[in-house]
């Protein structure tokens, strides 16, 4: 650690001698480079595939969690267990649950127990303002983990003064209310939320019951900058049939999350700075069989953090150099190194922690963006340092060239590092056996791509290819009953993507509509055994999605997807090795808007197929879900 901090201090003092020259200063236009905590940009669109669906878009999919509006972007492949979000898998271009990096605002909230958590947040679908998904490698800006792609989920901050109220009602017995305000006075804003969820679930034991509250406050000063605060609680208990063994179908699981965040930023003419600060902590008690203390594991992770970021803005470009610091902590039953002293388990009564594990990882890196007429270019690299692995390093560079107006060519190289969970490293039961002696995973990205946005036109394609060392994934040998984790030799992956958009016009009949396909393939050293998650991925995913006007203000959007996975299975039945069978699903959904009130009504999976994200665990037939959403505060002006 004390190499980075030298290294880091040799380097500001060299950054800020060349800055510091006395050279004319221009604001120079970099509105497609900008990578800024102020706006909560999770990477540069140079050279990369960023989409961004906003909150109109959000409002007219027939969604109700994040994770289903995650579904909708294009090489983003969502794997559920259960319903409503309750436990989700998330995958980018082939990449595992454990690969993508999560941010909340600009803040990196990936947990370092499993991937399976990594969508455990304070806030709920209503208090999104938009999501950015940035496919591929970021790791030389965003650090570790950042190893397939990043997604960043940005929170209302509403300038006006609100109240709004929700209910919704759906099939299963499934209900929800959320209430939200927002204020803003001078430089002064302010956000809350609060959202109850209940389901008794589409089958036995898939209930869950749900609880989020969050709060987002800014304030704008003149010379001192723009300082926010964010903190949150979440809390899901849920039914888990089947989700890590089929031969318990009574699991359950107890999650609780507490999270907060400070950070800054400061623009001044040819500077950008930006810091954060932060906390989050995650409980989980797991139970084999469901209010029983057979198989009970209890977990509680720690991370804290901070990030400082500071840009100068030349006649030639912007410099960012970058520092982050990240300490990650588990207290556990199972999980890490036996403890001296035990620990009393929080909200747990009498039981107690025996493990624990600690893990300190610290970074810096370097990044530089220009624009030269029609062509633009970024590049950079990053060294981490990571408690009992060592320093790594990656980097890379995007490049772009428009060759017309509206039509633009981009190339791209990355690398990236990622760190074994501590589930990967010291999960052991019956039939799973861990490794802690596992390497992190490293990887090499080509992407090269065009986008062309002209009129009611946009189109974007890509192609990339993934070079994949020391693959993490648990693996069971034909004649065994454990699941062992290992590093595999290489998984590489070659894939691409094609979106076509065309818009009407509010005033059409049809308004829009679009066409998304995605391909992907792995190329796997790796035969003779069963994976459980690095070799089992969407080979096609397509999408189409239509929108049309009903009546005045009556919208309704259909949405129609093909999902065909490769991999194999064994049965639980037979124990004999099966096929994922390829699945159509049509959803849709009914809105009603005006300024007084939303009124919706939605179908998901109308034509009732039979199918299954993870063998054995079958996701929802046809069901449905109406609510309505009511502004208060403009209710009451009248």
């Amino acid at each position: 650690m004390r190499k980075i901090v030298f290294c880091l201090a040799l380097f500001s003092q060299l950054f800020f001698f060349m800055l510091a020259q006395d050279i004319e200063e221009r604001e120079l236009a970099l509105d497609e480079l900008e990578v800024s905590a102020s706006t909560n940009k999770v990477y540069s669109e140079l050279g990369r595939v960023l989409t961004v669906i906003n909150k109109q878009e959000i409002e007219r999919l027939p969604v109700r969690t994040i994770d289903e509006l995650l579904d909708y972007v294009g090489g983003v492949d969502i794997r559920q267990r259960g319903a409503a979000g309750v436990q989700v898998d998330v995958s980018i271009r082939g990449g595992s649950f454990d690969q993508v990096l999560i941010l909340l605002n600009g803040i990196n909230i990936t947990n370092p127990q499993t991937g399976h958590y990594n969508l455990d947040m304070p806030v709920d679908l209503g208090d999104v303002a938009r999501i950015e998904v940035l496919q591929g490698s970021s790791a030389r800006v965003l650090g570790l983990n950042a190893f397939s792609g990043a997604i960043n989920i940005v929170t209302e901050q509403p300038d006006d003064n609100r109240l709004s109220a929700a209910v919704t009602a759906g099939s299963y017995n499934t209900t929800g209310q959320s209430v939200s305000a927002s204020y803003g006075a001078g430089g002064f804003r302010a956000f809350a939320s609060a959202t109850k969820q209940r389901s008794d679930g589409y089958i036995d034991n898939t209930d869950y019951d749900m609880t989020h509250v969050f709060l987002h406050l800014t304030q704008h000063t003149e010379k001192s900058g723009k300082f926010g605060l964010q903190a949150g609680y979440q809390q899901k208990a849920y039914g888990a049939n089947g989700f890590y063994s089929l031969s318990y179908p009574d699991q359950f699981d107890h999650i609780r999350t507490f999270f907060s965040a400070l950070t800054w930023s400061l623009n001044r003419p040819g500077w950008l700075w930006n810091g954060q600060l932060y906390w989050k902590e995650h409980h989980d008690r797991y139970e084999l069989i469901r209010n029983s203390a057979v198989g009970r594991n209890f977990h509680q992770t720690d991370v804290a953090g901070g990030k400082f970021t500071v840009a100068r803005i030349l006649p030639i470009g912007k410099f960012t150099l970058g520092t982050d610091l990240r300490n990650e902590h588990i207290f556990s039953t199972v999980l890490g190194e036996p403890m001296p002293v035990s620990k009393p388990i929080p909200f747990e009564g009498e039981a107690r922690f025996t493990h624990e594990k600690n893990r300190l990882i610290g970074g810096l890196f370097a990044d530089y963006s220009g624009q030269f007429n029609r062509m633009s270019v970024s590049l950079g690299g990053a060294a981490n340092y990571a408690s009992g692995f060592g320093m790594f390093y990656s980097g890379g560079v995007d490049w772009g060239y428009e060759l017309v107006d509206g039509l633009k060519l981009v190339a791209s190289y990355n690398s990236a590092v990622r760190l074994p969970t501590f589930t990967d490293l010291y999960y052991q039961n019956a039939t799973q056996l861990s490794n802690p002696d596992l390497q992190p995973e490293t990887s090499h990205t080509f992407e090269i791509g065009g986008h062309y946005k002209h009129g009611r036109w946009d189109v974007r394609a890509d192609v990339y290819y993934r070079l994949g060392n020391n693959i993490i994934d648990w693996v069971k040998q034909p004649d065994s009953v454990r699941w062992e984790s290992r590093n595999l030799t290489d998984v590489n992956a070659l894939g691409g993507d094609v979106s076509v958009r065309y818009t009407f016009g509010t005033d059409a009949f049809v308004r829009g509509v679009s066409l998304d396909y995605s391909y992907l393939h792995l190329d796997r050293q790796a035969e003779g055994f069963d994976s459980k998650y690095a070799l089992d991925y969407l080979k096609h995913k397509c999408r189409l999605s239509l929108e049309h006007k009903v009546w005045k203000r009556l919208g309704l959007m259909w949405n129609a997807s093909f999902n065909d996975r490769f991999g194999t299975y064994a049965d639980f039945a037979t124990g004999e090795q099966k096929e994922y069978a390829p699945y159509f699903l049509l959803d849709a959904k009914l809105m009603w808007k005006s300024d007084d009130f939303n009124v919706f009504a939605e179908a998901k999976n109308i034509l009732n197929a039979q199918y299954a994200d993870y063998a054995g665990l079958p996701q929802p037939g046809i069901n449905w879900n109406v609510g309505v959403r009511v502004n208060v505060s403009e209710m009451l002006k009248r």
